[in-house]
């Protein structure tokens, strides 16, 4: 059973990605050519349905970071900048510029994206702690850096601005990280 919540939870992906926050459960059901009903013996509702493909999302993310974390061949500052910009090889192609659409009509399934972005920063902050300590960033508080990505990642997800760009999501993350690192200096 676990299997076909992972299926549907990635097909939720496949749709969001194709259709933005206008999909159905009946495209998920032909998608994966099973019925309604089977959705919904493993899902109560859509909400719960998102809750659990968000949360999925979130812990794919993590193993992504933990793997970066263990390589070796990573200087401190390429794997802090990697670990922050961190998204699994199966997720690089969500449109993230269309979570925005969340917020207005699936408010709590926003605030879940949102409450996920500004938790699980022990890693990161330890990176940015070691990076500093070895001289290879300036020593700023790590609140700041910590609020300064926070907010630019809430930003990218919580407009249409970055989907009005030719930025993929992940370009701009990759830009964000690049600014916050090396500055705008010339």
């Amino acid at each position: 059973m676990e299997n076909l919540r992972k299926s549907i939870m990635d097909s939720v992906i496949n749709q969001f990605n194709q259709k933005g926050m206008k999909f159905t459960m009946d495209d998920i059901s032909r998608e994966l050519h099973i019925s309604k009903k089977t959705i919904y013996k493993e899902f109560d509702d859509k909400d719960e349905l998102f809750f659990a493909t968000v949360d999925y999302g979130f812990a794919a993310i993590k193993e992504k970071e933990a793997e970066i974390i263990r390589d070796e061949s990573l200087d401190i500052v390429d794997k802090l900048s990697k670990v922050i910009v961190c998204l699994p090889d199966n997720y690089r192609n969500i449109d993230f510029r269309m979570v925005y659409q969340l917020r207005d009509k699936y408010p709590n399934v926003y605030n879940r994206v949102a409450g996920r972005v500004e938790s699980d920063w022990e890693e990161t902050e330890k990176l940015l702690r070691q990076a500093m300590d070895m001289g290879r960033l300036k020593k700023v508080p790590i609140p700041v850096v910590k609020l300064t990505i926070e907010g630019a990642i809430e930003k990218f997800l919580s407009t249409e601005e970055l989907s009005k760009t030719d930025l993929t999501y992940e370009e701009a993350l990759n830009e964000m990280i690049d600014i916050i690192i090396n500055g705008l200096k010339a």
